[in-house]
């Protein structure tokens, strides 16, 4: 798969930020090297046919019309793929998010999402508290949306993964988690992109725990 990293992301509640990827939120810093802020989601393998009718028959047929309408306008277009560039996409931004990298999250998310996350790494920076993520594993992740509004595709992905979230405070003490305990995050993202336009790139445009 050749997996770029794309613009992603939009709207995430304030106050939940420590929590708001999920049922509790934020992550290891794990990822090495430059990242860009495309993330393809399209990523095809040099020796594989064009994806095409056994991939479109295996998917659910709720959202067989919209992978369809998105395939005829690019052929490239593999919901496996998609699938999982939209997995990365979501590590990255757990990563960054702990780490309170703005310039890394100001490549990946929307305006109006960075804002939020800028807003909330702000008050965190304030209080001198820090956040410690580990992202045991991503358990399950499920396309169970997609739909075309006025020429513009979105695609929901919920993920179901394994999170160790601590919040310390400035004297390195522990104030919010448990670093014994493991706990399991839910959280559904929604991908956007015009179908009118040649680029390829997904924005993520919600975040719902």
């Amino acid at each position: 798969m050749d997996l770029i990293i794309l613009a992603l992301i939009a709207g995430f509640i304030i106050y939940r930020l420590y929590a708001t990827l999920g049922e509790k939120t934020g992550y290891k810093e794990k990822k090495k090297g430059t990242p860009s802020n495309v993330v393809d989601f399209n990523k095809k393998q040099p020796t594989q046919k064009p994806q095409s009718t056994v991939e479109t028959e295996e998917i659910d047929p709720a959202i067989r019309p919209a992978v369809q309408a998105i395939t005829k306008t690019d052929p490239d277009f593999s919901l496996k793929s998609f699938a999982e560039g939209a997995t990365i996409a979501f590590e990255m931004v757990l990563d960054a998010y702990a780490a309170g990298d703005l310039q890394l999250l100001k490549n990946l998310l929307s305006t109006d999402v960075y804002k939020a996350f800028k807003t909330v790494i702000a008050e965190r920076n304030n209080k001198g508290h820090t956040l410690e993520n580990t992202l045991i594993r991503v358990e399950e992740v499920v396309v169970e949306r997609a739909v075309i509004k006025n020429n513009m595709a979105q695609i929901s992905v919920r993920y179901i993964t394994e999170q160790v979230p601590i919040i310390k405070d400035q004297d390195g003490e522990i104030i919010e988690g448990n670093p014994n305990q493991i706990d399991q995050v839910i959280d559904t993202w929604t991908f956007e992109r015009s179908l009118k336009s040649r680029d390829p790139n997904w924005v993520l445009i919600s975040t719902n725990a």
